[in-house]
């Protein structure tokens, strides 16, 4: 394996001794004559990008099994030639080899062969192929425990090592390597969707015997619906240990899926740079933990695509992606969407990118930066000529270099821990099988969040434990916002090192929490704090010991406005730059002080934003160049569904 040549430095990309902010643009060589191709990369380093991305489509590129096409019979796809051009551009580049890539294409990137192989696809509880409804063509998924997939994908791996290894940097201008793409069971992850492929299965028995559940000689059964009986019936503690235990099982089997590509990318030659991976939206019904993954790659992402009128679902993303990634990244920040996609205007792209920064988006790439087929509404044309949106691209990107916005950090100094146990119980209670967790959190709206088609039972655990969880998170949440504190989403997961910089910590806490879970809320250097209720059994339902926490019953409103106040008081909380109303504020800064400053307005209609200062202040907007100064307050307009960007 090679020595690794470019590292993550937080979000900084330190390429040979250049540290670089990571932020580029999606273009596909594929889809343009390479006579088309350097024009298109002027223009995407006039956006002020040094990056630019492309995927490497399996399917497009094979002829037959072991037959590739990298440009010797069509010259669009001479994948080599395009990294030299990318050189030549003075640009670096980032590659997503797939397998699965979506861009559009039919069966998502992947050669026919591959989903029409009986030996390769996932099944379902009746051993049926499972079948992915996605424009723009239906097809059968591949399985990700198949072994007869994962070979097939370390030799499409080692058909890309032969043309990119040699251009990884610092021969050529490769930089970074995406490992698969939207890990999620190609959205049919519903709790008992897939996948029950045999490979599968056997990997199931391991894992249900490690954890206590059947043994070697007589192994588990997987689970293929809840419970026994019909809906609405109360489960034994037995049965939900399972039902916890096959949500977690599926976390497992898609972790180990993409470590193992990993490795083939390795053996194929693809070493030396990091690996990211990206999770779709809806990543809150997933069966995928971000702490997991990023054990296996170096920076785990999300994906953008929201209108305006979604800022509370890109809040909650953002602030979770950069509580516990060493910097939050959009590997697709979306700008435009495919044809078949909800309707998306330039201002909702401009207004995701704005309001994901002010929440600490630091690194993105924007998909597309130059159009193609299938899509609509990028950065530049097809042929990379300026559109009446693409100044306004630029002036971000600028607006982020003036400011060093990759380097900043935003104050905060509460973290509310989500609980990978609940989570797991809202996926294994979910109700609507093909709209799976994931897809409904991606278009429902409303409080109900990542908990939408759970079960509204109580499972005889005396709460509706399922959903309430979310709904105790939301009620801090608010709480913290209504009195100008900022705060952030830990995930319960994450490593010790993630836990450090904050004074409070709330989490969620019912008749049943996981042990390690209490056991670094205990142990962390922040004040931690749980509620409704103290637990009695840990996460495998079984009777448990927890250490005394602090206990708030987080649904009295009475009791949780007095412990706001109080944690104010106590731990002398930041409230920087507060504003009262619909308006949101964040700052962002670095040991030397503030440096800039977001206003976000996701209402309906235009407000006055009265910014409490902590000192006499001078913000100049760095989209307009309007310049406003105040010594107690800063009044500022803000229209309707738009975030107002100032440097301090």
């Amino acid at each position: 394996m090679r020595k690794q040549s470019v590292r993550f430095e937080g979000s900084t990309l330190l390429v040979g001794q250049e540290r670089l902010a990571l932020r580029s643009g999606a273009f596909h060589y594929f889809r343009q004559h390479p006579s088309k191709w350097a024009e298109s990369l002027q223009a995407l380093s006039g956006l002020g990008l040094r990056i630019v991305e492309s995927y490497v489509p399996w399917g497009v590129h094979e002829r037959a099994p072991g037959d590739f096409d990298f440009g010797q019979h069509e010259a669009r796809l001479n994948l080599g030639a395009f990294i030299d051009a990318v050189e030549a551009a003075g640009l670096y580049c980032f590659l997503r080899p797939g397998p699965h890539i979506n861009a559009e294409l039919t069966h998502f990137g992947l050669p026919e062969r591959v989903v029409q192989d009986p030996a390769m696809l996932a099944r379902s509880p009746r051993g049926n192929p499972v079948v992915c409804y996605f424009p723009p063509r239906m097809f059968a998924v591949p399985s990700y425990s198949s072994r007869a997939y994962l070979d097939a994908v370390a030799e499409w791996y080692a058909a890309v090592g032969e043309v990119v290894a040699p251009r990884l940097y610092p021969k050529g201008p490769v930089v970074l390597l995406q490992v698969d793409n939207e890990a999620g069971f190609y959205f049919r992850n519903g709790p008992f969707c897939q996948d029950y492929h045999p490979d599968s299965v056997e990997l199931w028995h391991t894992f249900a015997a490690e954890h206590g559940l059947g043994s070697k000689e007589e192994p588990a059964e997987p689970l293929k619906r809840f419970g026994e009986g019909r809906f609405g019936e109360t489960p034994s503690p037995e049965e939900l240990r399972a039902q916890l235990l096959w949500a977690s099982f599926q976390e497992h089997s898609l972790t180990r899926s993409i470590a193992t590509m990993k490795r083939s990318m390795q053996r194929a030659g693809l070493s030396g740079v990091p690996f990211v991976h990206n999770l779709a939206l809806g990543d809150g019904g997933l069966p995928v933990r971000v702490p997991a993954l990023q054990r296996q790659v170096d920076r785990v992402g999300f994906d953008y695509y929201h209108s305006s009128a979604d800022l509370a679902s890109i809040k909650r993303r953002t602030l979770y992606l950069d509580a516990n990634t060493d910097g939050a990244f959009a590997p697709e920040l979306g700008v435009g969407a495919p044809p078949w996609f909800t309707p998306l205007k330039n201002d909702d792209s401009l207004f995701t990118a704005m309001a994901a920064a002010a929440f600490g988006l630091r690194a993105f790439n924007l998909y597309m930066a130059v159009d193609r087929d299938r899509w609509y509404g990028a950065v530049l044309d097809g042929a990379g000529r300026s559109r009446r949106s693409t100044d306004v691209w630029a002036r971000f990107v600028a607006a982020l270099d003036r400011t060093r916005f990759h380097t900043l950090h935003r104050r905060c100094d509460v973290a509310l821990v989500v609980p990978s146990e609940y989570v797991r119980l809202t996926r294994a209670t979910h109700t609507l099988g093909l709209v799976s967790p994931s897809v409904l959190e991606a278009v429902a709206s409303g409080p109900a969040g990542p908990t939408a088609g759970a079960r509204a039972d109580d499972l005889g655990l005396g709460r509706c434990i399922q959903r309430d969880w979310w709904t105790a998170l939301e009620r801090v949440a608010a709480a913290l916002t209504d009195a100008g504190v900022p705060y952030t989403y830990l995930d319960g997961e994450s490593s010790a090192r993630y836990w450090r910089p904050y004074r409070v910590l709330f989490s969620p806490s019912f008749r049943f929490a996981d042990v390690a879970r209490w056991a670094s809320l205990h142990r962390a250097k922040a004040h931690a704090v749980v509620g409704p209720e103290l637990p009695t059994r840990g996460a495998d339902l079984r009777p448990a010991t927890f250490a005394s926490l602090e206990c708030v019953d987080v649904f009295d409103e009475r009791a949780l406005r007095g412990a706001v106040i109080d944690w104010i008081d106590r731990f002398e909380l930041q409230r920087p730059y507060a504003v009262r109303g619909p308006v949101l504020s964040a700052v962002h800064g670095s040991d030397s002080g503030d440096a800039v400053l977001f206003l976000i307005n996701g209402s309906e209609r235009d407000e006055i934003a009265e910014v409490r200062l902590p000192h006499p202040t001078r913000a100049r907007d760095l989209m307009t160049d309007e310049t406003f100064e105040g010594d107690e307050t800063l009044s500022v307009h803000v229209p309707a569904r738009t975030v107002r960007f100032f440097e301090l």
